[in-house]
């Protein structure tokens, strides 16, 4: 750095060190640049040594460090690498406080806004900054994000990556009072004892009356069936065209893919409890 033939001589007793950096770069007319947590004294006694070397030795003893661009030398204190690593996460937490706050409201197409909103908090560290705030609508469906700009285009990109349409799956069922007779020209075994299923394919459970009167034709309950969907819609409207059946109800239900749905059908019957016996 310093001119190989110069040589110095230095003999300091509790000298500031900022006062011998300058001194050292004014021999060698650098300009010279100091960070300002650089401080603290120095005693040391050098004769006749390379400048160089007394430069390097003045730097090791005040755990400093130097860069050197065109004609300036630049002189900081020294760090560890997590020390370091340290100061810049602060600067950066420092730079987000600094940043104006924005709001931006989300409409999400499919997703819900609870289970975003939830997404973005269990990602918190990394989606939102340090003064960000999220509000949910439900009544709306809308997310209310204010954060900062930069914290915004994290959200957004990770509302827009989880905001996805789902598989959606009909579920349809018919029913129906039929003649046992009729029932068994459906083409479908319907007899299958309750609890168990023919081929993974159908249960049946069937509920009938046991007063002392004359055996009916007709058996109430429900008997559950697997055709091809259209089929049996051809067949059971052929049936109540010919007054054989009578339809009581076609319940219909669209469920989003891998959510639990359910028809359910039925009477509420009350009935007196005495004393809890």
């Amino acid at each position: 750095m310093g001119r190989a033939n110069d040589r110095v001589t230095l003999t300091l007793d509790e000298t500031p060190v900022v006062q011998v950096l300058q001194a050292l770069a004014e021999q060698q007319n650098f300009n010279v640049m100091i960070a300002p947590e650089v401080a603290g004294n120095l005693s040391l006694r050098l004769a006749d040594v390379p400048w160089e070397q007394a430069f390097q030795q003045v730097l090791r003893l005040a755990n400093l460090t130097s860069s050197k661009t065109g004609n300036i030398l630049q002189i900081q204190q020294k760090q560890d690498p997590a020390q370091r690593r340290a100061q810049q996460e602060a600067a950066r937490k420092q730079k987000a406080l600094d940043q104006p706050l924005v709001q931006a409201v989300y409409t999400p197409r499919y997703a819900e806004v609870a289970d975003l909103a939830a997404g973005i908090k269990a990602n918190e560290e990394k989606l939102l900054g340090p003064r960000g705030s999220i509000t949910v609508d439900k009544r709306t469906n809308r997310l209310v994000v204010r954060d900062s700009q930069q914290a915004q285009k994290r959200v957004a990109a990770w509302i827009k990556e989880m905001d996805v349409s789902m598989g959606q799956v009909e579920l349809s069922a018919h029913i129906v009072t039929i003649n046992q007779d009729k029932l068994r020209e459906l083409g479908v075994k319907w007899s299958a004892p309750a609890g168990e299923t023919a081929s993974g394919q159908y249960q049946t459970t069937t509920v009938s009356s046991e007063l002392a009167v004359k055996a009916a034709t007709t058996t109430v309950g429900f008997n559950i069936g697997r055709i091809n969907g259209r089929m049996l819609e051809l067949e059971l409207s052929a049936l109540e065209q010919q007054q054989q059946l009578e339809i009581i109800a076609s319940p219909r239900l669209l469920v989003a893919h891998q959510q639990s749905a359910s028809i359910k059908q039925g009477t509420e019957i009350p009935y007196q409890v005495s004393n809890g016996k």
